[in-house]
């Protein structure tokens, strides 16, 4: 029988606790009040940041390098670069082939059968964000139980017991961002369901409250940056996370 999982980060996956450590880099930066720079690319897209602990800009991406067959955050010249300049470049496409869906779900442990009450009568308890139980099974995530989620515009997203979801909208490489310690499942789970019937909720993966409310891709992504801040994610992660997922989630977004 498939573990019930929970998240938190352990590292197996040399690649992904190298971009682990990367982004532990990064935090310690910018925790001592420093700005750093994170480029981002992926084939012919690329976005730049300007990150600091309250505030994450987007300015004109560099020129891109030619490939090289290894991640630009991983080669030992780029490392020395970074740790000069506070310069971190990452390549969203590498990360996607170097980190299976099976590794990430290895980082994700300690398991919790503890599940929220759903449906509670009471008003303050209807916005606190559920912490969904699952399964792993033959490369996706099973919901054990209704993840009920209700959005601060007032309308209410359920992912059905049952929900299947590889965490496919999400690029791998935000794994080593938002690290799962820090950010519960819902954000995640969420963004997957609408995703993945692009923008159009419906039963047995889902179901919205109003029923007519549909979402555009701005919309989803927008939920998944409140909920992320909800779970309390770091001003800078979160942020960081919300433009990537702008920048280079559209291959996801499940068209007709």
């Amino acid at each position: 029988m498939p573990d019930i999982v929970h998240a938190q980060f352990t590292h197996t996956n040399a690649y992904l606790t190298q971009l682990i450590e990367q982004f532990a880099r990064i935090d310690q930066h910018i925790e001592n009040g420093e700005t750093v720079t994170i480029t981002m690319s992926d084939g012919d897209g690329s976005i730049s940041l300007t990150v600091s602990r309250d505030k994450v800009v987007e300015r004109a991406a560099p020129p891109q390098r030619p490939a090289t067959g290894k991640a630009p955050a991983l080669a030992d010249n780029d490392s020395l670069v970074a740790a000069l300049t506070k310069s971190f470049s990452f390549d969203i496409g590498e990360a996607n082939r170097k980190i299976s869906i099976g590794e990430i779900q290895s980082h994700i442990a300690n398991a919790t059968a503890a599940k929220p009450a759903v449906g509670s009568a009471n008003p303050r308890r209807a916005l606190e964000l559920p912490d969904p139980a699952v399964t792993y099974n033959n490369a996706e995530w099973v919901l054990l139980d209704d993840c009920r989620c209700a959005a601060l515009d007032g309308f209410i997203v359920t992912a059905k017991r049952g929900f299947k979801t590889d965490l496919a909208s999400i690029p791998r490489l935000l794994w080593g961002v938002i690290a799962s310690f820090e950010l519960s499942l819902v954000a995640p789970i969420v963004h997957d369901l609408i995703y993945g019937s692009a923008g159009t909720v419906t039963l047995p993966d889902g179901e919205v409250t109003p029923a007519d409310k549909r979402f555009d891709r701005r919309e989803a992504d927008d939920l998944f940056l409140e909920l992320m801040t909800r779970s309390k994610v770091a001003y800078w992660k979160r942020n960081v996370a919300y433009l990537a997922v702008r920048a280079f989630g559209g291959s996801s977004w499940r068209q007709g």
